[in-house]
């Protein structure tokens, strides 16, 4: 079972990718006037700061995938955080509705949250749920997902994986 979602941050805020970028435009900023100044031939090393900063910008864009198999589940982009099953004493889900300020509008969003209480403690891990199709009548203040939306999104998938295969 492979599934992608769209990735959100377990607090909700995105104000820590914000500082990273800005910690790393200063740098690069530095690099260059340091290696101008003393005669340094620094291109290699600003182009790879240039790739780390671009891959932050195209992190908070970007889907995220979870495999699930025989024996384990995995989630991540890169670095891949790997749960197996016999390790899972209990699997939680809960919703939450985020309101995000973009261009002085408010939007809502519904975020859903997995959490694997395991033997080595607990794991988390956020996605936003997508309206369906037929869902999609806006009313005034709705964030326009359903219950239905709610049961069938990625995370409920996986869960129902989990329990269907006795591993719990």
């Amino acid at each position: 079972m492979k599934v992608k979602y769209r990735y959100d941050t377990l607090s909700g805020s995105q104000t820590h990718i914000t500082v990273i970028l800005i910690i790393m435009v200063a740098v690069i900023c530095f690099i260059k006037l340091y290696s101008d100044s003393k005669g340094i031939n620094a291109d290699l090393i600003l182009l790879i700061l240039t790739a780390v900063m671009m891959y932050f910008v195209l992190y908070t864009f970007h889907t995220s995938v979870f495999y699930a198999d025989d024996s384990c589940v995995a989630f991540g982009r890169i670095f891949k955080k790997r749960i197996a099953y016999s390790s899972i004493r209990g699997i939680d889900i809960r919703t939450e509705v985020r309101e995000q300020v973009y261009r002085r509008a408010k939007r809502s969003r519904v975020t859903e949250i997995i959490t694997f209480h395991c033997d080595d403690g607990d794991h988390s891990f956020a996605g936003i749920i997508e309206p369906s199709r037929k869902s999609l009548t806006y009313v005034q203040g709705s964030t326009g997902v359903t219950a239905e939306d709610k049961a069938n999104s990625a995370f409920s998938m996986l869960k129902y994986f989990i329990e269907s295969k006795r591993y719990l």
